[in-house]
This record gives structure tokens, sequence and C-alpha cells, in this order.
């Protein structure tokens, strides 16, 4: 079967949900009680919508690919995903609901989630278009969040991605069932169908299984696999490691960080803009680090930016 030759675009295949944000929220109330917070915002999220978002923002023509339900969260979904240069391929399923995830974050205390998949959880390769596989990237995101698109369908969906010419690319989020020896086998076997993959420090050290140095896991997963592994580190910005080369580091500039939920999204998206245009992947984490440092530093409610923000 043939296929077109890639175009500009990016496609991102994975998680939209609805995310509730809780700031301000160190623990919950005790129970029969009530605590007031700072604020609640709520907004599209999933790590596939956020990355998204971003890529339309920075001018990528983007394709997004997910699976919702035919709810009130959907059509408010819609309606915010309404952005130029972001084309949605959204399966509707009727009877479902649309996923939504609560995430709380405080002063001192790092982010938590709770999340209920909805209709994302059975989304599998039929809800991805042939045609948006030809792309510069096919991205798939929120892996552990995809029940039914784990494992062979997975890297079968990459594969069909590379045989239309697109590079590939996956962030895998944290698994929720802890990383056991399959879930790391499987993910590993993954690997060798991905050109870049995308882990934060916790998840990289979750799959490599040893204690060591953030440069020994990713050059260890780097070599096995043939991936380029670039690590995100939060303030301490970015680490890329290719087989077979030696590591380099990005640090990351410093900003007040008004909303750090979604942080690695946006780096995700500054990443493969670049790559897809042609930079090297130490040049393009350095530009990822700045756009996730743009995006931090906006409030929970207008995550919008300017181009200009992210090359001051």
């Amino acid at each position: 079967m043939s296929h077109p030759a890639p175009d500009d675009r990016i496609t991102v295949v994975g998680n939209v949900n609805l995310d509730v944000l809780v700031a301000g929220a160190a623990e919950l109330p005790p129970p029969g009680t009530e605590q007031i917070v700072p604020s609640i915002v709520l907004r599209p999220g999933g790590s596939a919508a956020n990355t998204a978002i971003v890529l339309a923002r920075l001018g990528r023509p983007t394709v997004l690919a997910g699976r919702v339900g035919d709810d009130g969260t959907a059509r408010l979904l819609a309606d915010q995903l309404d952005i130029p240069g972001l084309r949605l391929e959204l399966v509707r399923v009727p009877g479902e609901h649309t996923g939504v995830t609560v995430a709380a974050e405080a002063p001192g205390r790092d982010r938590a989630f709770l999340s209920a998949l909805g209709a994302m959880a059975d989304l599998d390769v039929s809800a991805v278009p042939t045609a948006a596989l030809a792309a510069r990237f096919v991205l798939l995101s929120g892996y552990f969040l995809l029940p039914a698109l784990q494992g062979e369908p997975a890297r079968d969906l990459l594969a069909q991605a590379r045989q239309a010419g697109a590079r590939t690319a996956l962030d895998t989020g944290w698994d929720p069932a802890g990383w056991d020896a399959g879930t790391r086998a499987d993910v590993l076997r993954l690997l060798r169908e991905v050109d870049v993959f995308l882990p934060n420090d916790d998840e990289l050290h979750a799959l490599h299984g040893d204690r060591c140095d953030d440069e020994v896991a990713a050059r260890s997963i780097a070599d096995a696999t043939g991936t380029t592994v670039v690590v995100k580190r939060g303030a301490r910005g970015a680490l890329v490691a290719r087989p077979g080369q030696p590591h380099s580091t990005h640090p990351a500039p410093e900003v007040q960080v008004r909303d750090s939920t979604g942080a690695g999204d946006a780096f995700n998206a500054g990443l493969l803009h670049r790559l897809a245009d042609g930079a090297s992947s130490d040049d393009a984490a350095d530009y990822a680090v700045r756009v996730a440092a743009t995006v931090i530093s906006r409030p929970s409610h207008d995550r919008a930016f300017a181009l200009e923000d992210v090359d001051r």
C-alpha cells in the first residue's frame, strides 16, 4: 500500500480529557468537611491534548487523534480545542463518558492526579485515520492510560507510522501499576519502533530498574533499543542520550512557576516542533526547555503565549 509523502504536520495520538486543576490542595480535608482553595480551573487536558495545543500555538500544523464520550464534557473540549492549526480526529462514542483528570498541587509538594479514563480506555488503532500517519512525527502519548492500545497494537501503530514516512515518538507517562518486570520488558520492545523517547527522570529510572545516574540510565536504554532518549528533569532542564554517542545536558531558564501541570507536554511540543524542522536533538532540547518554561510561567486559566516569549 502506498502512502502520501509526509507533510509538515505532527500527529499526536493518545489521551484527551478534561483537566480539573485544584490549586493549594496540600491534602484532602477530613471526611464531612470542606476546604476553600485559591482556584479550581477547567481546561483541556491529557498529555496528548496538552502537547497538540502547544504545537498548534507554535505554528505547527497538528492532528490530535483520540476517543471521547458523546457528552457535555466532549462538547466543552471540542469548543476549547478549536485552535488555529489544530485538526481534531476525536471519535465520539455514544453512551460513554469523556475522561476526566483531577490534578492537585500546592507549594512544597509534587502534583498528584486522579483520573477516570472513560471512553479513552478503548482507544485503539482504528481511531487513528491512516492519512494522519503521513506526518513529520507521530507521537503516542499517555500510553499507560490507553489499555486497549498497549503492547502489540501500539507497536503496529508506530510501525505503520514509520512505513508512512513519519518519525515516531513516545511518552508513556507514569505506570499506575508500578512498573513491574513485564511492563518494563514491554516498553523496551516498544522502543524499537520509536525514534525519540520522552520520559521524565522518574519514568526513566522506573524503566531502567537499577539505581544509577540519569546519564547512565538514559545511555543504557538508548544503546539497548536504538532510540534517542530525551529526559525531562524539571528545574534541572533536560538530558539527551543518543545511541553510541556522548550525552548532553540542557539547563532550564529560571522563571516564576505559576502552574507546572503540562510542563513536560509543552517540552515535548517544543522538541518535536524543532526536530520536524530539521534541528539537531541538542538545539531542539534547548528550544524545548524554553517552551516549557514559558508555559509554566503562565496562569492556569490562560496558557496561551506569544512566540516572542519563547525566544527571549
